[in-house]
């Protein structure tokens, strides 16, 4: 009997966050970053102990001639986020990837050398731009891809029995439709908008009376945390703005920014203070410009809201949206209540449990679905 993989997957430029069914819901992370292998040089990882770590560590994928690690081991190999690779293949590598080490954890793979047959149901969380644009042309190289590729030196055969593609936001506006259907209420009656303050953008997805976002009304174009960075950067001479170092001080609130092999330290309180005005202006800007006027249901959903959320509250208080406003947190407890199971879990922080709410909200929807969309 072919086994079955369930899997829902955001592929977001912090990390590829997934949720899949094996008897009960796991968590599966991986780092973003992919790089292209030199295929004559596998053997040589794997003298090194490769296939000894846990899959998710030591992730690659053959597709015809062609290998890439993802995430931990394409850090290793000094990938970056995979762009210089056109974004449906590296979109294809990851999904490809993530079934690989599900493959791996849960199918009987580990001791086979002949490989392994398997049907994947598939949802997936795709950039606003890349879901109005991409979707087709994606879903047709997935189709392509799993019927015949390796991960870690072993053959695997897939085949798609379903795929629903959403765009980033639509895991909360899912979740908030089946809350709203506990309550009798349908969510095609109300506007639900989704405002999701990202890494690299920030993005308002409407749904007006159930209709699906439209390019009047939503826009990924928004000012992402990047820019916060970008500003505090100008501030300090010498740091890049995509130093992981910076962003882990800003977020932990460090007065100073030490650079290795500089003596004194550069003042990041006031360089912070820059970047949240202008961080702030710009937001400020666009959700004046794109937030409608008519009465909405809001929800606000990634880790940089979090970040400026008194802000935040005081535009929605002026607004008069005080009221309408829900925030991605609103789906911890449940999250941590339907993974408590797994072995050793333990409850999520406030802002890992919002970076997971998304592809919760979709994998929570379909998951129990009674009749799930088929691939269409």
């Amino acid at each position: 009997m072919t086994q079955i993989i369930q899997t829902y997957i955001d592929m977001g430029s912090s990390a590829t966050k997934c949720l899949y069914w094996q008897g009960q819901p796991y968590l599966l992370h991986l780092d973003p970053q992919v790089a292209r292998l030199n295929p004559a040089r596998l053997d040589r990882l794997m003298l090194g102990g490769l296939t000894s770590q846990e899959p998710e560590d030591s992730a690659y994928v053959m597709v015809g001639s062609s290998a890439y690690a993802i995430g931990a081991l394409a850090i290793a190999q000094k990938g970056d986020s995979g762009l210089a690779l056109p974004k449906r293949d590296r979109a294809v590598y990851k999904i490809l990837a993530t079934l690989g080490v599900i493959a791996e954890k849960t199918l009987a793979v580990q001791d086979s050398g002949s490989g392994c047959e398997f049907t994947a149901q598939l949802g997936l969380l795709l950039p606003l731009e890349e879901y109005w644009q991409d979707g087709k042309e994606l879903k047709a190289q997935i189709l392509g891809a799993i019927t015949d590729f390796s991960f870690r030196g072993r053959s695997l055969f897939g085949q798609l029995e379903r795929i629903e593609m959403q765009p980033e936001g639509a895991g909360l506006y899912l979740a908030k439709g089946l809350q709203l259907a506990r309550a009798g209420v349908g969510i095609r009656d109300s506007t639900v908008v989704i405002l999701m303050f990202g890494h690299r953008n920030l993005s308002i997805l409407t749904f007006e009376k159930g209709s699906t976002p439209q390019e009047t009304n939503s826009t990924s174009q928004g000012p992402g945390f990047v820019e916060y960075l970008k500003q505090c950067a100008t501030e300090l001479p010498g740091v890049a703005p995509d130093d992981p170092a910076l962003l882990e001080a800003v977020l932990q609130g460090h007065p100073t920014f030490h650079i290795p092999g500089r003596k004194e330290a550069l003042d990041l309180t006031r360089a912070c203070s820059y970047a949240r005005e202008f961080y702030l202006d710009r937001v400020n800007q666009f959700l004046v410009q794109w937030l409608p006027s008519a009465e909405v249901e809001v929800i606000v959903g990634g880790g940089a809201a979090y970040f400026i959320r008194p802000e935040l509250e005081q535009f929605f208080d002026q607004r008069g949206l005080s009221q309408q406003i829900t925030w991605a947190e609103a789906l911890r407890q449940e999250m941590t209540d339907v993974l408590r199971g797994q072995e050793g879990t333990a409850e999520p922080d406030l802002i890992t449990s919002v970076r997971w709410a998304d592809v919760y909200g979709l994998f929570k929807t379909f998951m129990y679905s009674a009749k799930p969309t088929q691939a269409r």
